[in-house]
């Protein structure tokens, strides 16, 4: 198992972070979707729902410093080379959707950090005690909009339920590219993120 990538593959610190953050990226949308379209609004599925966001905050903080960590381990690394048959169109189309994933996966932590802070429910000084941004209950996120913005809210809301969408549907297309890879083109682009050759 190598540490470092090569021309063929990527090393294992690579593909435990594209792993990782995919599985936690799939738990979030799977979370977020449930809260805002499955919970009733009665006095019990709020208190489920608060502790689902509460949890869903959690884990937007763990992608966004894996995020950092990822991007910061690929640009002290080489890339493997595209594989040998694609087309520079196609290089290019792949370069394209992988950065606007890693776009989309620092937006959403970030727009969901920012919608929770700015919330009305963040206002200690409100009619409702204030919900606060912790992380899995241990720390307390830096909180920029300590009174709540309403407008604000629902702004940065409009911008994570946007990304999450345009996430979602990054997704199956980089997942299908991945499977065209391996059963039409049959090149080591699938095996090279799972066995790194």
């Amino acid at each position: 198992m190598t540490l470092w990538n090569t021309r063929e593959g990527w090393g294992w610190p690579a593909r435990l972070l594209h792993w990782s953050i995919a599985a936690i990226i799939l738990f979030q949308l799977g979370v977020g979707f449930y809260m805002v379209n499955a919970i009733e609004m009665t006095v019990d599925g709020i208190a489920a729902r608060t502790g689902l966001t509460q949890t869903h905050k959690s884990w937007g903080f763990v992608v966004f410093v894996l995020a950092l960590v990822r991007v910061s381990w690929r640009l002290a690394n080489r890339r493997p080379e595209p594989p040998a048959g694609a087309t520079p169109l196609e290089n290019l189309l792949a370069e394209g959707a992988h950065l606007a994933l890693y776009a989309l996966i620092f937006a959403l932590p970030l727009s969901g950090w920012l919608m929770a802070s700015s919330s009305p429910l963040n206002d200690a000084g409100g009619y409702m005690p204030q919900i606060r941004n912790m992380v899995f209950g241990l720390f307390e996120m830096p909180d920029p909009y300590p009174k709540g913005d309403k407008a604000l809210s629902e702004t940065f809301g409009a911008v994570h339920a946007y990304a999450a969408f345009g996430l979602a549907v990054l997704l199956a297309v980089h997942v299908l590219a991945a499977l065209k890879h391996q059963v039409v083109d049959r090149d080591r682009v699938l095996m090279r993120m799972l066995l790194g050759r």
